[in-house]
């Protein structure tokens, strides 16, 4: 996956900078499209090149599981569990933050959304998602972040 060294930035960045309750996949998954959906407003590129779909809970990317399979045990740490839902994981660091890949605006905008919702229980972030660009009303499958499905007068972080 072209642009693989930005996504490993993003993951490794809002890891070691998560200081809520507990970082799950499916909360990962969330800060991620937000912070891609967040630049894809303000500069009409997300910052990782993802290409996210409407999924059971909310944008997705297969990409965001093969790269937190192929980071778990050097930058990050997968943990797993069970619990009434299924299995569930969870990510912690290894190390500190070193990422360079990402420009100063890239770094603020994650910032931004780790600030927003890094508290929010993950059910109430996978609904803001949803509510945010009405994604009750697209089809599974369906391509997100085009211009045709992005309402850029609903923001998801306050600027």
């Amino acid at each position: 996956m072209p642009g693989k060294a930005k996504l490993n930035d993003m993951i490794e960045y809002l890891v070691s900078h998560f200081s809520g309750n507990a970082l799950t996949r499916t909360k990962l998954v969330k800060l991620l499209y937000l912070a891609d959906r967040e630049s894809y407003i303000a500069r009409d590129r997300q910052i990782s090149n993802l290409n996210y779909i409407k999924y059971h809970y909310g944008p997705y990317s297969e990409d965001i599981v093969d790269t937190l399979q192929e980071m778990d045990g050097d930058k990050i740490r997968e943990l797993s569990g069970r619990s009434s839902n299924g299995t569930y994981y969870r990510y912690e660091a290894n190390s500190d933050y070193e990422g360079s890949t990402l420009t100063r605006e890239e770094r603020a905008i994650l910032k931004q959304v780790l600030r927003e919702f890094e508290d929010t229980q993950t059910k109430q972030l996978v609904e803001t998602v949803y509510d945010l660009d009405d994604l009750d009303s697209i089809e599974k499958y369906t391509p997100l972040l085009q211009d045709t499905n992005v309402n850029v007068e609903q923001r998801a972080v306050n600027s």
